[in-house]
């Protein structure tokens, strides 16, 4: 765990300034097409079926550790039976099962979105129940631990949930047309700070999932739906800085013609890939840890 931070760290100090997309970022869909989508660079850069076939995969992380992915079926209720899902090599190889068991925690809402911190993932029930963050393993085994409930009216639906290396961050899933903020909390479940989901032209997002942040550039990124009345369809992905500042959308249309159009997604997180100035102090960092921890 140790070298995993001070990974991510030197990563942090090294990245450039400006608005690209520096990780790869990996998201599940609720559309249907039962795949695991990756954006890097503002682009689509490719996708892989998810397994087992059918249903909408959600809960999603992206281990560094391992180079591997590994995602779950999502849009259960605490209390559901075990949902199940496959670890994955970046390029989609299926390397075996795993699966999220939330049945010790009836009257929580739906999941569909995960974090992960280089040793636990991190489940939201937020949207139509009780709303918790629980702590499971790795492979999302084990019955989970309540970390914090969460309350108050909006920030009780969230759907999206990410780590920025200390704290937990969830993103609301309000109805009705008001836009919904991403927050931050504390172990303890006190909330921080938190920044609405409004682009450059004013328009807010209600229902943000997918959240995940880039720990290369200090970035977080969302789908974003505002009620079907986004240009490509049903979401599009925005980016915005630490302080809550909008930077850019994506959508897959942009960049790739056969790309679908009628799209929502429900998890991500994003991969870190050193920049080619950073990878040496990557490896000087994990280098220093090591002579450390011996």
């Amino acid at each position: 765990m140790q070298r995993f931070i001070i990974a991510f760290t030197v990563l942090s100090c090294a990245a450039a300034a400006g608005h690209a997309q520096s990780g790869r970022y990996y998201v599940t869909d609720e559309s249907g097409f039962n795949r695991v989508w990756q954006f890097q660079g503002g682009a689509l850069a490719g996708s892989f079926a998810t397994n087992p076939a059918g249903g909408a995969d959600g809960p999603i992380i992206v281990d560094g550790n391992t180079n591997t992915v590994r995602s779950v079926k999502g849009g259960f209720f605490g209390g559901s039976a075990a949902s199940p899902g496959s670890e994955y090599t970046f390029a989609g190889g299926v390397v075996g099962p795993v699966s999220l068991d939330p049945s010790a925690h009836a009257g929580y809402g739906r999941v569909i979105d995960a974090a992960f911190d280089g040793t636990n993932s991190y489940i939201v029930h937020g949207f139509g129940g009780n709303a918790g963050v629980f702590r499971y393993n790795a492979n999302f085994s084990g019955p989970g631990t309540l970390m914090f409930n969460i309350f108050g009216q909006d920030a009780s639906t969230a759907q999206g949930i990410t780590w920025d290396g200390a704290n937990i961050w969830t993103s609301d899933y309000v109805l009705g047309g008001a836009a919904g903020r991403v927050r931050k909390w504390s172990s303890a479940g006190v909330e921080i700070s938190s920044f609405l989901v409004v682009n450059n032209a004013g328009v807010g997002s209600e229902r943000n999932t997918a959240l995940a942040y880039d720990q290369s550039d200090g970035t977080f990124w969302m789908n974003a739906h505002v009620e079907n009345t986004l240009g490509f369809g049903f979401g599009e992905l925005w980016q915005f800085d630490s302080a809550g500042n909008f930077l850019q959308a994506i959508h897959a249309r942009q960049t790739d013609s056969t790309a679908p159009s009628g799209i929502l997604y429900w998890g991500g997180e994003i991969f870190t890939i050193p920049a080619p100035g950073a990878a040496a102090l990557l490896g000087l960092g994990g280098l220093v840890a090591l002579r450390r921890r011996r």
